[in-house]
Formats: C-alpha cells, sequence, structure tokens
C-alpha cells in the first residue's frame, strides 16, 4: 500500500452541500478554567505502533476500494515527508515547526532544530535545548527557538556563528522576533510565567526586558504583524502596539470554548493585512490597518529603549499620542463542532482547516480530519479523516498545519510522529486519474492544454468507441462534432501543424461517416457531419438518398442548409423527379427541386415546381431571375394564384389594387422588356381587363408618352373601373376618338365630360342644355356661358333662366361689368313682372316644395343687388367730391403762383 493511500483514509464531505458552522457574535465573553496544564505524551513503543500500522492499513484498504467507485477524483493528493533526519517522527518525536518562504524549522522533544531550505535541502542540524522545544520562528534571516527548560536561542539561518542563547527560568510556550530584527535585535516571548516580554539590546549590548503584560495566565499563542504584537492568554486574544506602547484590542474568549492553556492557538495571515486565528472550536477572521507614515518613521528607532522598562510604567503610551493608533476590525466568527490544530488559506476564499476530536477514552485515539471551509459562510465544503501513522496518546498541541507556496501550494501536516504533504489534486493528477478509471470524457474534457493533439484525439475516439458498444450513437454523434471540429474558412493561412491537424480531422470524418451510415445510423450522423467540399461526395449522397425514402421533410431542411457543391446534385435531381408523383403531390419534394434549381442557378426549371405548389409569388420569382419574358403567356394563371375561389371577380377594386400593384410595378419595371401592347393584349384576351386597368393608370403617371396610343382603351378602363378619373384625363389629353367617347359617355350618362366633349365639337348651346336640364347646376352654367362669351348662348341662357328661380338668382348676384353687355338685371326683373302680370305659372318646372325657400331667395338676391348699386352710387359720389375739391386746391396752388410777384435787381 503506498503512503498516499494509507494517508487518505475516509471522506466525509456532506452530499447535501456541507455542513454549516455556527456564525458566532463578535462580541464574546472571556471563559477560561485558568488552572490548567499542558498534556504532552511522548512515549510510545514500538509494538503499539507496528499494531497501530496493520490496522490503518487493512482500514485503508477498505476505503481506497470505496474510492475507486467514485465518479470524482480526490480533491487533495498526499504524500509522506521522509527528507527530515532519521530520528525525526521515530525516535525524536517533532515538538514545534514553522514554515517561511524560503526555509523551514523543524525542533523535537530532545532539543533537537533542524533547518533547511524550502524544498527540504538541509542547511544544519543542531541541539539547542535540553528538553521540548515549544516555539519555532523564522523571518528568512534568523530563526529562534522556545524550549520548555525555559532557555532562548536566536541565530542566523546560514551563519552557524551567529548565535545566542537566553535563559528566562520559566517554560516559553511563544516566541517570536521583532519585525526589524536584523536592526534591534529585539524579541517577544511568553510562556508559563504569563508575562509578555518584550527583549531587546541597550547601548552597551546586555539584554534589557520590558513587560508588555502579564497576571493573566500562560501565554499560549504570539505573533507579530508589523508593529502589532498578538498574544493569547486567559483574558482572550490580546494586540499590542508597538508605536504607542499600548494594548489597542482584546478579544475574548467565547464562555462555551474550551480552556486556554489545554488547546493552543493557530494562526495564518493569508493577506499583509489580514489575520486568521483558530482557537479551541472559533475562528476569527481579523482586518488590520497597515503602517502608517507616522510609524515608518519611527522603524530605525527602539519603539522600547533600554531604560524605559524601569522607568516607563505601562501607561507610558500619553507621552506619544501624536503616533496613529491602529485599527483591528473583526471580519468573521465561525463556531465549528471540533477543535482546531491547524488553519491556512485555500483557494476561492477557502480555509484548510486541521481539527482534532480528543479520544473517548484512554485506548482509542482519533486522526485528525482535514476540512474546506468556506470563509464566507462558515460552512464545510470538503472532509476527509488522514490516516496519519502513530496517533496514540497525541494530543491536539501536537499537531500542525504549514503552508507554502513557489509553484503551487503546499500543505504540510505534522504529528510528533509523522509528516505528510498534501498538495490540491492537479490537473494532470485529474487527467491521468479519469485514464486510470477509463473515463474518457472527462481526459478529452480537461487535456486541451496537457497534451498534443494526437493524444488529446485518441482519448475522445475511445470515448467514442465506449459509447458505441453501448449503443449510445447519438451520444457518439454529438461527440464528433466536439471531438473533430472543421474549419470551413478558405482565406485563412493555415501553419503546417495546422493543416496535419485538419487532414486528420477529415480522414477521421470519412472513417466514422462511414461506420454510420454501414451501421444503419444515418439519422445519428445527418446533423452532425460538417459541410465541407474534402469529404467525399458519396457521404453526402447517401445521406440525402436516405432520407428521400424515410422523410421528404428533413431531405428538404439539408438540401436547404447543404452547399450544392458537397453531393452530386444531378444524381439527387434525377432520383427527386422520379419520385415525384403529381397525382399526390409531395411538397417538400417539389420544394426540394426548386431549392437544388436556385443553388445550381437553373431558375427556369424551377418555375414549375412553383407553379405546381400554386405559389402566388411566383411572377416575383421570375422578376428577380430575369426571366419573366420567358412567361408572358402564362401571366394571367400566375396572376390568379394570388386569389382564391375566384376573389379575382367579388373583391372590391381597392382591395384588388393592394393585393396586385407589387405585380403591376413589377410590369412597368419591364416595360422596355415586356412592352404594353403585350401586356394589354394578353390580359385583355384573358378577361382581366382590371390588370390592364391599373398597368396603364400607373404607366401615365410613369411615362406619358408609353400611353399615347391607348388613350381609347384608358378611357374605357375609366369608365368601368373608375369614372372619376374620367374628366380629368379628357381634359388633359387629345388622342382618343371623340365621337365614340361622346357615345360612351351618352349611354353612361356621364355629364360633366359629356358637356366638355360637346364644347370641343362646338355644341355648346347642347351642352348648356345638358347643364341646365341634366345638371340643374346654375353655377356650372353661368361660368360655361361666361367663358364662351358667346350672346347668342347668353340669351339661351337668360331665356331658360326665366323659368327657373335658381338660375335667376345667379344672374342677379354674379352681375357685373362684364356682364352688362349681355344683360340687365333690371331688364330681367321686369320680363320676370311682365310674365307675371301675364298671370303665366312661372315655377312650372320647379319642385312645388321649393318655391317658397327659392322665392325667398331670390328676393333677398334683389335686395342685395338693389343694395350693391346704392352704395356703388353713394361711393362714386364720394369719389367725384374728393376729385373736385383736390381739383380746387390745385387751381388755387397755381393762381397764386401766377400771380406771385417777382423781385428784380436794380443795376443801376
Amino acid at each position: 500500500m503506498s503512503d498516499e493511500e494509507s494517508i487518505h483514509k475516509e471522506e466525509k464531505l456532506d452530499t447535501n452541500g456541507g455542513h454549516t458552522n455556527e456564525i458566532v457574535e463578535t462580541n464574546c465573553n472571556d471563559s477560561n478554567d485558568k488552572n490548567g496544564s499542558h498534556d504532552l505524551t511522548h512515549d510510545n513503543n514500538d509494538n503499539n505502533d507496528n499494531s497501530n500500522n496493520n490496522t490503518q492499513d487493512n482500514t485503508q484498504e477498505s476505503i481506497t476500494e470505496s474510492e475507486a467507485e467514485e465518479d470524482e477524483p480526490p480533491k487533495l493528493k498526499y504524500s509522506r515527508i521522509t527528507q527530515l533526519p532519521p530520528n525525526f517522527f521515530t525516535k525524536d518525536p517533532v515538538s514545534s515547526c514553522f514554515f517561511q518562504d524560503k526555509f523551514f524549522i523543524f525542533a523535537t522533544h530532545s532539543g533537537i532544530i533542524h533547518l533547511c531550505k524550502s524544498n527540504f535541502e538541509p542547511v544544519r542540524t543542531f541541539k539547542a535545548h535540553r528538553a521540548s522545544v515549544l516555539s519555532t520562528f523564522i523571518d528568512g534571516q534568523f530563526f529562534a527557538s522556545g524550549s520548555i527548560d525555559g532557555t532562548v536561542v536566536i541565530g542566523s539561518i546560514l551563519d552557524e556563528k551567529d548565535i545566542i542563547a537566553y535563559d528566562f527560568q520559566r517554560p516559553i510556550h511563544c516566541i517570536v522576533l521583532d519585525s526589524n530584527f536584523s536592526n534591534k535585535r529585539s524579541f517577544i516571548t511568553g510562556g508559563m510565567s504569563g508575562k509578555i516580554i518584550y527583549s531587546s539590546k541597550n547601548w552597551l549590548g546586555k539584554k534589557t526586558d520590558y513587560i508588555i503584560d502579564q497576571n493573566n495566565g500562560p501565554i499560549v499563542g504570539l505573533t507579530i504583524i508589523d508593529d502589532l504584537i498578538i498574544w493569547m492568554n486567559d483574558k482572550g486574544i490580546n494586540v499590542f502596539h508597538l508605536a504607542n506602547r499600548s494594548i489597542i484590542k482584546i478579544l475574548e474568549k467565547p464562555k462555551d470554548s474550551a480552556r486556554n492553556d489545554l488547546y493552543w492557538p493557530r494562526y495564518t495571515q493569508p493577506d499583509p493585512d489580514r489575520l486568521i486565528i483558530a482557537w479551541s472550536n472559533y475562528i476569527w477572521s481579523l482586518r488590520i490597518s497597515l503602517k502608517t507614515s507616522e510609524d515608518k518613521q519611527q522603524d530605525h528607532q527602539s519603539p522600547i529603549s533600554s531604560g524605559m522598562s524601569k522607568i516607563l510604567p505601562s501607561t507610558a503610551s500619553i507621552s506619544f499620542r501624536n503616533i496613529q493608533e491602529k485599527k483591528i476590525e473583526i471580519e468573521q466568527i465561525f463556531k465549528l463542532n471540533d477543535l482546531i490544530c491547524g488553519i491556512a488559506s485555500f483557494k476561492d476564499d477557502l480555509w484548510m482547516v486541521l481539527t482534532y476530536n480528543p479520544p473517548t477514552n484512554k485506548k482509542i485515539f482519533n486522526n485528525p480530519d482535514l476540512k474546506l471551509i468556506n470563509s464566507m459562510n462558515g460552512e464545510i465544503e470538503f472532509e476527509e479523516e488522514l490516516g496519519l501513522k502513530n496517533v496514540d496518546n497525541l494530543g491536539l498541541n501536537d499537531f500542525y498545519l504549514g503552508f507554502h507556496i513557489e509553484n503551487i501550494p503546499k500543505y504540510f501536516i505534522i504529528s510528533a510522529k509523522d509528516g505528510v504533504l498534501a498538495q490540491e489534486f492537479q490537473i494532470n493528477d485529474r487527467l491521468n486519474w479519469y485514464l486510470e478509471k477509463e473515463d474518457y470524457l472527462r481526459a478529452f474534457e480537461i487535456s486541451e492544454h496537457l497534451v498534443d493533439f494526437n493524444k488529446r484525439l485518441s482519448y475522445g475516439i475511445q470515448y467514442v468507441d465506449s459509447l458505441m458498444k453501448d449503443n449510445e450513437w447519438e451520444k457518439a454523434s454529438e461527440f464528433l462534432k466536439i471531438l473533430l471540429p472543421v474549419n470551413i474558412e478558405e482565406d485563412i493561412e493555415k501553419s503546417e501543424e495546422d493543416i496535419t491537424k485538419s487532414e486528420e480531422i477529415i480522414s477521421q470524418w470519412q472513417t466514422w461517416s462511414n461506420i454510420f451510415i454501414n451501421s444503419n445510423h444515418v439519422k445519428e450522423l445527418t446533423n452532425v457531419l460538417p459541410q465541407t467540399d474534402e469529404l467525399s461526395k458519396e457521404i453526402y449522397n447517401n445521406i440525402l438518398l436516405y432520407w428521400i425514402v424515410k422523410d421528404t421533410a428533413i431531405l428538404r431542411n439539408l438540401i436547404s442548409e447543404w452547399d450544392i457543391e458537397i453531393y452530386d446534385f444531378v444524381k439527387i435531381e434525377l432520383k427527386l423527379i422520379k419520385k415525384q408523383d403529381l397525382q399526390n403531390l409531395d411538397e417538400n419534394i417539389e420544394n426540394s427541386l426548386i431549392i437544388i434549381y436556385n443553388k445550381s442557378i437553373q431558375p427556369i426549371k424551377a418555375v414549375k415546381h412553383l407553379y405546381n405548389l400554386k405559389n402566388d409569388s411566383i411572377i416575383e420569382y421570375c422578376f428577380n431571375n430575369h426571366i419573366l419574358q420567358n412567361f408572358i403567356t402564362e401571366l394571367p394563371e400566375f396572376i390568379k394564384l394570388k386569389f382564391k375561389n375566384n376573389e379575382i371577380n367579388t373583391l372590391s377594386v381597392d382591395k384588388l389594387y393592394d393585393i396586385l400593384d407589387p405585380v403591376i410595378t413589377i410590369f412597368i419595371d419591364l416595360r422596355l422588356e415586356i412592352l404594353p401592347q403585350q401586356i394589354i393584349e394578353i390580359f385583355k384576351n384573358s378577361n382581366l381587363q382590371i390588370i390592364n386597368y391599373f398597368y396603364l393608370n400607373k404607366l401615365k403617371s410613369i411615362d406619358n408618352y408609353l400611353i399615347y396610343n391607348f388613350q381609347n382603351e384608358i378611357i374605357q378602363l375609366y369608365c368601368e373601373f373608375n369614372k372619376d378619373l374620367l374628366y380629368d384625363f379628357l381634359i388633359s389629353n387629345n388622342n382618343y376618338n371623340i365621337e365614340d367617347t361622346i357615345k360612351l359617355c351618352e349611354n353612361n350618362e356621364y355629364y360633366k365630360e359629356l358637356i366638355y366633349l360637346l364644347g370641343l365639337i362646338g355644341e355648346n348651346q347642347k351642352a348648356l342644355n345638358l347643364v341646365i336640364t341634366k345638371l340643374n347646376n346654375p353655377e356650372m352654367a353661368f361660368e360655361y356661358v361666361l367663358k364662351l362669351n358667346d350672346k347668342e348662348v347668353w340669351k339661351k341662357f337668360i331665356t331658360q333662366s326665366i323659368t327657373r328661380f335658381n338660375f335667376l338668382k345667379i344672374l342677379i348676384e354674379k352681375s357685373n361689368e362684364s356682364t352688362y353687355k349681355f344683360y340687365d338685371p333690371i331688364t330681367i326683373l321686369t320680363k320676370l313682372e311682365e310674365k307675371i302680370n301675364d298671370g303665366n305659372e312661372v315655377v312650372t318646372d320647379v319642385e312645388k316644395l321649393e318655391n317658397e325657400e327659392i322665392l325667398r331667395n331670390l328676393k333677398q338676391s334683389i335686395i342685395e343687388f338693389s343694395k350693391n348699386n346704392q352704395l356703388n352710387k353713394l361711393i362714386q359720389q364720394i369719389i367725384l367730391k374728393l376729385i373736385y375739391k383736390q381739383s380746387q386746391e390745385l387751381s388755387i396752388f397755381y393762381k397764386n403762383k401766377i400771380l406771385k410777384g417777382i423781385e428784380v435787381e436794380n443795376e443801376s
């Protein structure tokens, strides 16, 4: 059994998304038993070790077999640490360790110190203490260690002569070097004495101690960030700011947490301004402000001089209030169900936490669990039990979790008797795992940037093979589309490597297409086969021939989507024509033929099939393909396709226009190719005169010259379809037969047009008679007579008006100087009076119901006429007086000029 198999013991990930730990309020109360002691047990016999190993090995084998059935690879991989000195972990258990960017330090219960590089290359190993080393520290240049024998050793990592030891007379639990140790030679210690001591050298080179805090229980944890010293004791988590020499924060430990001195805290610093502290079963995430500009100016000075420990009390910060205080903010506090013996930062806002469960009885000791906890909500997202060796009689303080990043993160799980390196399962590891499990799909998915093209292609091919063995042809075809992408862009310059890949892909498609076709799985192949002329045309022919038999709807879609160059379209055309049965028209076959003819640029062949389908856009199709002149005689039938149930003979002209206007526009656009004479004859003979009406009417507005010889036809069409256009056409054109038009107007009783035509041939009195007798329009009659300026016509008009009060009314109201030469309103009234006195019936031609109204209107007209005459007379008199007055003034002016004397100078 491999080391990794024995280490990876049991996964406990919750299938419902992980456990959710309790989020604790940030205001925690202290609840520590101050009378505890640190329990360290170091004696283990070899027999127990061996029996424990055998038990663990058997357990690992059974668990490993269950894990082999898992679909997902493990999250972490493990390997045992074997690079430490031979006696470590076995005869000399590890009691402390510390991991830094460049160097690691390990210490044992016998007082041995081992320094090595981050790759475990040894630097040196030596005995530094007489008893267990409880604390170690490295800053990259110097190391420090503190022992249960009360001694502290500090030295250079690389210079073995640069080393010094101090004796504090009490067990040292914690030691850290000042952030600027290389200059100040200062360090901080804490232990069973309960004192946090800041030690430095005075100006004579002797060590002086300044007690930062004391009398609050043993110091069980200590770290330093910038110029902040953080330690843990019975009060909780204490934060001391060196620059102003004061405790700036105390975080009390919750009352329900375990004993302070029994379970020592662990901490990690994932970011320069963040500290994570795990203590008992609680985790604190703290945000710490970085060094201020004022603090940086103090760096060259020792914040606590050699004499200050004797002169200044702990409240000496009063004289340094000008230094800005650091800020400590609590981001999160989580409570776990288990005790914590290690914590480190993981990726994706996760923490790696090493947890410990004390034994329930003296004989059964538990391996620690490794958990990944979401730092945002405290949920456990991954959990598994480790399989460390010789865990009997080991307590929480005998386990450590170290962290180091070089190329990839490495996590070191260290116990007194075993060491394990844990790493996230990398993508190469995952690939090999999937290949071992014959999960070729996953192997293909993650291998894109890991292996070369051919290797990755082989994974995909093996996956396709497995699908076919399981009769999963549809899945196999869909995956082939992903596995064998075809680049159909022609203008891209390809490298030699790209050309080789393309050739291999085409070769694979050729092979797999034949496999699908020969296995009668054309359906699965159809939707994934790429369109490229690099594949054999026979493949595409076989697919189309298959669908001609199976499903012509799918056939139609394929012919629509596929480029016509990739298959033998002549062969497919003949097959379709042979299959087509006009008795049972298959629209899909007809459409397929149309598509083929369109793509092969044979639109004339497509027209027949468009007509079979009753396609109402057939004329537009012919126009767009410039072939309409080939189907002139079929135009009436093509037009009828736009209507159902003889609608062309029943719909209104306006609705017909909406439907036919696009077609008429086409005829107009082709007027030089399909002559108007052809259009008019073909639709006249087909009894579709409405087409000619729309055509000639639009042609007239486009090019009036073209309708010059069709004016008689236009007049007939206007009479049939739109009489409102006739009059304007008659007065604006002259190339039509007047006699025939007069007869047409007489037959249809188009009097307005007839009056105009009679006027053209000099039949003015006949025309006037129509206005009076047929139209009964006095105003029109008056304007007509006024325009003719003919006395005979005026005489006839006045004679006929005598018996019509509405005509008399117009004559009286419209009389003016221009009409006086033809009639005098007074004379007309006199004649009217004579007729009345003769007792003749004046209104015989007027409806009796209108008589009274007409007489009233006539009376009013006479009054208005009279008023106008009197007004004209008055105006003329006023004007005459003005002329007289102006003449008199001019006469007097000139008279005075004449009578005025002239002064003459005397020359004598």
